[in-house]
């Protein structure tokens, strides 16, 4: 089985609406050219909530421009925050030190817990979820587990 780039999946979600890059940049408010023709761009410049929002003027759930496989559980922003500090505990560790470790300043967007993911890119939510032991397609889902 191929797998499909999200920049590809995202061009093909926008073409099946029959939406121009300039439409869709006009709802979205966002360089959809950049998106679609930079490999990296969605996951290095946009926050997962910003994702989610383009998902939802493209009408399908944030999740599938990453994945085919739709995980069943899902990993709120709050479980999120408490399985940070609950490793951070685990690793004896600062949340400082843990952060040195994800490689994104936490301490900064963790109140509340939903600005998490409003202020990391999704690089940074993989990141997070790597160190977590999480699959982070499973945050993505707690936008939209029901679209």
């Amino acid at each position: 089985m191929a797998i499909v780039a999200p920049h590809i999946r995202f061009r093909e979600a926008r073409e099946r609406l029959g939406l121009s890059e300039n439409e869709l940049e006009a709802q979205v408010g966002a360089g959809v050219w950049d998106i679609e023709s930079c490999e990296g761009d969605l996951t290095s410049c946009y926050s997962p909530s910003d994702v989610h929002k383009f998902c939802q003027v493209l009408g399908i759930r944030a999740v599938e421009l990453f994945t085919d496989e739709i995980p069943e559980s899902v990993v709120s922003a709050d479980e999120l925050v408490q399985r940070i500090h609950e490793e951070c505990r685990l690793r004896g560790v600062t949340l400082e030190q843990f952060e040195d470790a994800v490689g994104w300043r936490l301490s900064a967007c963790i109140e509340p817990p939903a600005r998490l993911l409003e202020d990391m890119t999704v690089d940074g939510l993989q990141w997070l979820c790597r160190e977590l032991h999480i699959d982070w397609h499973r945050v993505l889902l707690s936008y939209d587990p029901k679209v």
